[in-house]
């Protein structure tokens, strides 16, 4: 007979709460193996692997709706194990750059502990200085231009509000005219900018494709994949999302 588990043992084998445990069970993601006389839940390895999948799943940002959906789909394991394999990948170049890094910093440091700084020495601490601002400032015009959507969105509900207590009725629909047609506009900016910037990956075949913007717009998704037809093997599943 295979080991059966309590609930507190599952919790402290998976670093989760025992709340957390029995919040699956409410929501029908993972039933204990059997529950005892004493009422006490007892899972085995079955469980505890499912249970394994889905706080990963829950640290990726999966909702409790979308791990629901993907679990029951035909093709989710397959879906789940692109997943894996792109998240493996990027482990191993995070390790291999921070590797990198690692030897340029300890090169770095004993040549300014150990010998005077020459031109040259300079030279490449600038280049490498340079490159960090310049992601830097990428990343504050980035910041600053999501700012400045929701800084207009801010003042057109602000302007919506003043014209309402003057009462005059058509300045306030002009108002709340031009405040939905910004934050309409943005946000149509922003998902154009995101979808040029992704295809996906067909869990059946393995085709590369970039969907329609239609169909991009209004297919299901959840952090990781979105479902589709391939257009190569016709199969609809969800499908891994990858940079183009």
């Amino acid at each position: 007979m295979s080991q059966k588990y309590s609930i507190g043992e599952v919790a402290k084998k998976l670093k989760m709460t025992p709340r957390a445990i029995r919040f699956y069970d409410q929501k029908n993601l993972v039933k204990p193996e059997f529950i005892g006389e004493n009422s006490y839940r007892y899972y085995g390895e079955e469980q505890i692997q499912k249970l394994e999948l889905i706080n990963y799943l829950r640290q990726l940002d999966f909702s409790i709706k979308q791990i629901k959906e993907l679990l029951s789909d035909q093709s989710g394991s397959d879906s789940l194990q692109l997943l894996f394999q792109k998240q493996i990948m990027e482990n191993e170049s995070k390790i291999d750059s921070l590797e990198q890094q690692q030897k340029q910093l300890r090169r770095l440091s004993k040549t300014i502990a150990t010998q005077k700084i020459d031109s040259n020495n300079l030279v490449d601490i600038a280049q490498i200085m340079k490159k960090e601002t310049r992601l830097t400032n990428l990343r504050k015009r980035m910041w600053l231009f999501s700012l400045g959507i929701l800084l207009i969105e801010a003042i057109g509900i602000f302007s919506a509000y003043q014209f309402k207590q003057i009462n005059s009725l058509v300045a306030m629909i002009i108002s709340i005219v031009i405040m939905l047609v910004l934050v309409f506009g943005s946000t149509a900016f922003l998902t154009k900018y995101y979808y040029n910037q992704v295809k996906y990956v067909c869990p059946n075949c393995g085709t590369k494709f970039v969907p329609s913007l239609k169909t991009f717009i209004f297919s299901a998704h959840t952090p990781k994949f979105r479902k589709l037809e391939c257009p190569h093997c016709h199969h609809k599943a969800y499908c891994l999302e990858i940079t183009r």
